[in-house]
């Protein structure tokens, strides 16, 4: 009896639980049990896809084969027998959908789901992963509007100058902070160049007080040598910088310039151009021997820094000593002196890590020469300036052309120019420069000059400066390395 009660109680919770209860009445007070329709209500089971018939032998159904159970893609595909959308249901369904409940990508962007992953179709003056990025703000339009270095901050440009310059409050423009800063040339000077007019001697006006009692030669004193000067370093035994407090980045190893037109050192590199305006290029140096012979040409970076090719120092035998030749700086004119000559010994050459002149003589053909004392900077005396890798690639490319200049033979086989030589070269496609050379180019290189002018860089010009101007400012965009004989066609 006691177990009766009992069965009598649980049943009535679980029809109270389910919300369902028998009902009394004075003709039924005794009858505890439910119709079978009743019954069914309070438990039922639905019928599932994959009952009765074999699965293999119904028509593929979605629910039946990935919503009652796990599929794979096969089963997936046969459902919707097509690829895309096989692909769209699957993205979705094996990590769910990254597009949902709230979409990742802004500014209107379109969201398209993938496995554990998402893509953004962004609309247009928009970019970036999640649509986040305003191309108007960025720096490949225009430079970001940056007057030197734009570079990318949190999503958003932000300017940035050379050594030397300060930052306006425009966060835009460059000003001098040092009365010889890199990469300016006199107002005269600039527009005469621009002109492609030479200056008469009274048209200078570059402001510098002239040291009537100056001596032709400056040379460092001999006490203030480094006793650890190092000759070039064989293949094997990389020299390192390791100083950068002078004002040299580390990205001061640029990419070696090539003109279009190789040969081998006999004919090194200017031919076909124009006589530079003394004081033009104030950058430029000469690489003297100790009797007073110009063999090669470089770039003034700062005070204590000048920048050369490698095969300069390495092309000779023995290799050169920093005691076997000089730096002279301020030069124009090779056969007399002006006055604004100085000549510094150098107290350390640094060549390229990656430079193996048995391997290539001019692969990473890049080498830093120290100054024995730092230079006296003036309107002749002036370092150009250095940029960072993706502002400088992007200015060498985008520009109309640039500028070599040096000591070089005036045409093949002739004679050494005895004024400074300067002349524009256009920036040269890849593929044509592959092309154009018998000689391997490396990523390392580039191509500058013309196909069919007869214009050219030429021996005693390696190593000078291939410089582009952006705004009024000069930045270096390669060295002079080699080419294939002097004006040659193609």
């Amino acid at each position: 009896m006691a177990g009766g009660c009992l069965l009598i109680v649980a049943t009535c919770l679980l029809l109270e639980t389910y919300g369902l209860e028998a009902v009394s009445s004075d003709d039924n007070t005794g009858n505890v049990l439910m119709t079978r329709r009743s019954a069914t209500t309070v438990l039922r089971r639905h019928r599932r896809f994959n009952t009765g018939v074999l699965e293999e032998f119904k028509k593929d159904n979605l629910e039946r084969e990935c919503m009652e159970e796990r599929c794979s893609m096969e089963e997936a595909r046969e459902v919707f027998e097509d690829n895309e959308k096989t692909m769209e249901f699957w993205a979705s369904y094996v990590d769910g959908d990254q597009c949902k409940p709230v979409s990742p990508c802004q500014n209107g962007g379109m969201c398209k789901d993938g496995i554990n992953a998402y893509r953004c179709f962004c609309v247009a003056d928009f970019s970036g992963k999640n649509c986040e990025i305003e191309i108007a703000k960025q720096c490949s339009l225009n430079n970001g509007g940056c007057a030197h270095f734009c570079v990318m901050q949190r999503a958003r440009t932000a300017c940035q100058c050379a050594r030397g310059y300060r930052l306006e409050d425009d966060n835009k423009s460059c000003t001098a902070t040092e009365p010889f800063s890199c990469g300016r040339v006199t107002k005269l000077i600039g527009k005469a160049a621009s002109a492609g007019r030479t200056l008469a001697y009274d048209d200078y006006d570059i402001h510098e007080d002239f040291d009537l009692n100056a001596t032709a030669f400056h040379y460092d004193d001999y006490d203030g040598l480094a006793s650890n000067g190092s000759r070039p370093r064989s293949a094997g035994n990389a020299a390192t910088a390791g100083e950068e407090d002078e004002g040299i980045p580390h990205w001061a190893f640029f990419p070696t310039a090539t003109t279009i037109t190789t040969q081998d050192n006999d004919e090194q590199r200017i031919v076909g151009g124009n006589e530079a305006i003394p004081g033009e290029i104030p950058w430029q140096v000469t690489l003297m021997s100790l009797r007073s012979v110009s063999f090669c040409g470089g770039s003034l970076l700062s005070e204590v820094w000048v920048i050369t090719a490698a095969h300069c120092l390495t092309d000779h035998q023995p290799p050169l000593n920093v005691t076997d030749y000089i730096v002279r700086v301020g030069e124009h004119d090779l056969m007399k002196h002006e006055g604004h000559e100085r000549d510094h010994r150098v107290v350390q050459q640094v060549l390229h890590p990656y430079y193996d002149a048995r391997r290539s003589m001019h692969n990473h053909d890049i080498a830093l020469l120290r100054l024995g004392r730092p230079v006296d900077l003036s309107e002749r005396r002036r370092p150009v300036c250095l940029g960072p890798k993706d502002f400088t690639e992007d200015l060498l490319k985008k520009a109309q052309s640039s500028l070599v200049s040096g000591w070089g033979r005036l045409s093949s086989k002739g004679m050494v120019a005895g004024k400074l030589q300067k002349l524009r070269v256009p920036y040269v496609d890849r593929t044509v420069c592959k092309g154009s050379s018998r000689y391997h180019i490396t990523r390392f290189m580039f191509c500058a000059g013309y196909d069919t002018e007869r214009m050219d860089s030429c021996k005693g010009d390696s190593g000078g400066p291939h410089v582009t101007e952006y705004g009024d400012t000069w930045f270096l965009t390669g060295i002079v390395s080699w080419g294939e004989e002097c004006a040659m066609k193609g």
